[in-house]
């Protein structure tokens, strides 16, 4: 697989946080941007971008915040399992044509951030990762802010929350958008007795690259010209997603209102069980596409096309 930067040079050249400096790029990192086409402030006036490294307790985290001229508000954007932020240009670029500055980050384990790809020893770091960047960042996202996850990002979203005990009263973010969000697998109960086997035996499993999205464009990027994409699967991390998962279930409810955005053809979350579970603890709002499949924004453009739509309505933009 060739690609015109090297991400062990770019993820050394990250710099740390300067508030309100614009990142000077290195020959490397713009390559970087321009090979995933989310060099937005080379074609949008004014905008500001800023591509730094924050640290946790346990690993360096690759952030990008874009900031448009006279911003009216912001987005945070928490992407999902084998993703970086380099993957979601479609989202961002939504985002910020509607005058919202948007932060995002790349997962531990995940893109430019530091970890063993694909894998993590407990949901936790995930967690921690997320609100190092908010908090790095937070100063400079205009109000009103509004939060993103996209399937094991919306985990992520959805644990932060339940974590905090946040409720509407005190919640950061006006709105949350849940995009296909994890909380149990696909076919897990059958699936979870391949794990018990699996956990014993293997360390991890070659990826398969499912068509999880109705864009044949998008799998074969993920497959022959993504450098930064894990080709297997930790057994770890199904263990640290499984017990995730069970403390999950247990959090109490909150009244916030996110709205999720779920395919019916989804085959990479149990979205049934899923729904049940998020009414629950949440009241949300479900908006339900027939024919999206799982990776929602890298479906095809009259599939997005309903959930920007969605999008659009639930901000009110």
């Amino acid at each position: 697989m060739t690609a015109p930067f090297d991400p062990g040079i770019v993820r050394a050249s990250l710099k740390p946080l300067v508030p309100g400096a614009p990142t000077l790029l290195t020959p490397d990192e713009d390559a970087y941007l321009r090979h995933y086409g989310i060099h937005f402030a080379a074609s949008i006036e004014g905008l500001a971008h800023q591509l730094v490294r924050i640290e946790t307790d346990t690993h360096t985290i690759a952030a990008h915040l874009w900031t448009p001229r006279d911003a009216t508000g912001s987005a945070v954007v928490i992407h999902g399992y084998y993703d970086h932020a380099g993957l979601y240009g479609n989202l961002i670029r939504f985002l910020l044509d509607r005058g919202l500055a948007v932060l995002t980050f790349d997962l531990p384990g995940h893109g430019l951030s530091t970890g063993e790809p694909a894998n993590i020893e407990t949901f936790d770091h995930y967690v921690a990762a997320f609100d190092a960047c908010f908090r790095a960042f937070e100063a400079h996202l205009p109000a009103p802010r509004h939060l993103f996850g996209q399937s094991t990002g919306g985990a992520i979203a959805m644990e932060w929350l339940l974590a905090n005990e946040l409720t509407r009263a005190t919640v950061p973010f006006e709105k949350i958008v849940l995009l296909a969000p994890l909380v149990r697998p696909y076919l897990w109960p059958v699936n979870r007795i391949m794990y018990e086997v699996a956990r014993r035996t293997i360390k991890e499993r070659p990826r398969t690259f499912v068509s999880n999205a109705d864009n044949v464009e998008f799998i074969e990027f993920l497959r022959d010209h993504d450098p930064l994409q894990a080709r297997s699967l930790p057994v770890q991390w199904v263990t640290a997603m499984q017990a995730w998962r069970k403390r999950f279930e247990r959090y109490r409810a909150t009244d916030l209102e996110p709205l999720v955005v779920q395919g019916h053809a989804d085959r990479t979350v149990d979205r049934r069980y899923n729904v049940r579970v998020i009414e629950r603890l949440f009241r949300p709002r479900v908006f339900y596409i027939p024919e999206a499949r799982h990776h929602l924004v890298n479906e095809s453009p009259l599939v997005r096309a309903q959930i920007f739509a969605a999008i659009d309505a639930e901000l009110n933009l």
